[in-house]
């Protein structure tokens, strides 16, 4: 069989007449065919993937759970989970895959699995650094100490790390495509706004990116939002808010639902406990008309 295929005529795109003059360029921007995906569905797998999810109604719940200490997100995130079929996302499962990110061998992991693998050298360094100064602070009273051993040092990743962790898992399938609870993080209004606000690339008249450089903060300086946009496919779409007035009855609802030999170890012993309500109010119950999570 001698099977001579052409491109219909549809896919072809219009000449422009040679009597066109100075509207021959408008004229072949209009006669060009109108690709939806002119790369293919690899380029455009995302828009492809939300506009299958649009056309059939399968719009995922993102709920966003917020609220004081020991006021029952957790209880509540988890039950959510359960009933829509999507993930709980927290603070603890963020840490975890940011350290999981950290561990490939050099150049073989991502781009911010190195970034987080250097902070985690850096804060380990300045871990190390505390403690030998301790040991000089006490001299002979130190007596004889054992090797520090870097591997056994817990660090707390910073936040701006986890919101980069955070909006990572967010465009995961599960998430993209299902939806997710977040589990009482971001905890301030300032953090949400790290998560869920980017400023859109500019471009010149070529189509070319036009870098953009964050202007360095001054000491007590606060960062401008100014241009910043929302990022749709990662916004929550409900938000509930879990909320308690007396710190005291907080304190009571650990105490009776969870017993001391439990608490121990954990950050509902008394001293966290206060210590996180008391942030919290800072964070969300300002004086002076701050935005707050409410």
């Amino acid at each position: 069989m001698n099977l001579k295929m052409r491109a219909s005529d549809a896919f072809k795109d219009g000449e422009v007449p040679e009597d066109a003059g100075d509207d021959a360029e408008e004229l072949a921007k209009k006669l060009k065919f109108p690709w939806h995906c002119e790369k293919g569905i690899g380029e455009n797998i995302r828009m492809l993937n939300e506009e299958f999810n649009g056309n059939r109604g399968l719009n995922p719940v993102k709920i966003f759970l917020t609220g004081p200490p020991a006021s029952g997100k957790t209880f509540y995130a988890e039950r959510l989970a359960v009933y829509y079929n999507i993930p709980r996302v927290h603070s603890k499962e963020l840490a975890d895959k940011a350290f999981t990110l950290a561990k490939f061998e050099e150049g073989q992991g991502t781009e911010l699995g190195e970034e987080i693998k250097a902070k985690i050298e850096e804060i380990k360094d300045a871990m190390v650094a505390q403690i030998e100064e301790a040991r000089q602070a006490l001299g002979d009273d130190a007596g004889e100490q054992e090797e520090i051993d870097r591997e056994k040092l817990k660090v707390r990743l910073p936040d701006d790390i986890l919101f980069k962790v955070l909006r990572l898992r967010l465009i995961d399938n599960d998430c993209r495509n299902r939806g997710y609870v977040l589990d009482g993080f971001p905890k301030t209004y300032k953090q949400a706004q790290e998560v869920f606000l980017y400023k859109p690339k500019k471009f010149d008249e070529n189509g070319e990116e036009i870098p953009e450089e964050e202007p360095e903060l001054e000491e007590g300086e606060e960062k401008s939002w100014a241009g910043y946009v929302v990022r749709p496919e990662i916004y929550p779409k409900s938000v509930i808010l879990l909320d308690a007035s007396d710190d005291a009855a907080l304190f009571q609802r650990i105490k009776n639902s969870l017993p001391e030999v439990y608490a121990a170890g954990t950050h509902y012993n008394e001293a966290d406990m206060k210590r996180r309500i008391e942030a919290y109010r800072k964070a969300n119950n300002s004086a002076v008309a701050e935005p707050s999570l409410k």
